[in-house]
């Protein structure tokens, strides 16, 4: 009975020893694989510091339950990536700045009356008209600093809702302005890439009376191109009704229109000669077109 006391009484610091040794194993390993590996290698490492917690913890994890085994696969890893690393410390997060309260009643009346103003890149005259109004309120009511912008805003969107009005054109002098006009104005036309689809005259006399209204409102470099651009539609048109100005008489005052908006009133009368060789041709009608031209 005795020596199966001591051998019972044995087996603990073996296994302590044992402990103890394995932990030895692990630190001279992970030493031996950093010295072999070079400093360089774990510098590349893409391993976080919670990783190399992770594995480290493992390692004492098989050192505990007796796997030598694991815990040389585990040395391998963490001499490669994680001994003798320098990790960059997590940058700490900036604090959402507070929303300051207007500091003077200007201010404030500046913070409401913004809030009512419309999205600007709208197609549609109404709100930019309203924007205009704003900013006229913003220039009287808001603060003495920030007046002549808001003129030149209020003014800007007075253009940009008369532009999409479609009436008759000003000069454009705010480069901002006409940059803003195109950008509302384009995307109104159809059927600008493919002709072959657009077999309705009326599509390419509005595309005409458009690139007409960006000519005149647009930026003045770009004057020249929708200028060309707008004859180019009308042709198109003109050659789906075969200027049969009786039949398409609407389109065929639409026409005559733009030409003189374009300041091409010898196309428009060209084209009338052309329907005066009609077989009967309608005479009032045709006079009521000189008329447009002469005016």
């Amino acid at each position: 009975m005795k020596k199966q006391e001591i051998q019972k009484i044995d087996k603990k610091p073996k296994r302590i020893y044992g402990v103890l040794g394995l932990g030895a194993l692990f630190l001279s390993g992970a030493l031996v694989g950093f010295i072999i590996n070079g400093s360089d290698r774990v510098n590349h490492s893409t391993m976080s510091l919670q990783d190399c917690n992770n594995i480290a913890d493992k390692i004492m994890f098989a050192a505990r339950n007796n796997h030598p085994d694991l815990i040389e696969q585990l040395n391998k890893v963490y001499s490669e990536n994680c001994l003798n690393r320098e990790f960059e410390q997590p940058k700490p997060q900036p604090k959402p700045e507070e929303n300051k309260l207007p500091e003077t009643t200007c201010e404030a009346i500046e913070e409401l009356l913004k809030k009512e103003l419309n999205e600007e890149n709208t197609n549609d005259w109404g709100s930019h008209d309203w924007n205009s109004k704003v900013y006229d309120k913003l220039a009287r009511k808001g603060c003495d600093e920030n007046r002549d912008a808001y003129i030149k805003l209020s003014q800007r969107e007075a253009d940009i809702a008369n532009a999409l009005k479609n009436k008759d054109g000003v000069d454009v002098e705010d480069m901002s302005t006409c940059r803003q006009i195109e950008r509302v104005l384009i995307p109104e036309l159809r059927c600008v890439d493919g002709y072959e689809v657009c077999g309705n005259p009326d599509t390419h006399i509005n595309n005409a009376k458009i690139y007409a209204n960006l000519s005149e409102r647009g930026c003045p470099e770009n004057s020249g191109k929708y200028k060309n651009l707008a004859k180019q539609e009308i042709d198109i048109a003109r050659a789906l009704t075969d200027d049969n100005i009786e039949r398409n008489e609407r389109e065929s005052v639409e026409i005559v229109e733009t030409y003189k908006r374009l300041q091409m009133q010898a196309e428009a009368a060209k084209m009338i000669e052309k329907a005066k060789k009609l077989t009967n041709p309608a005479i009032d009608f045709i006079i009521q077109l000189e008329k447009i031209i002469e005016e």
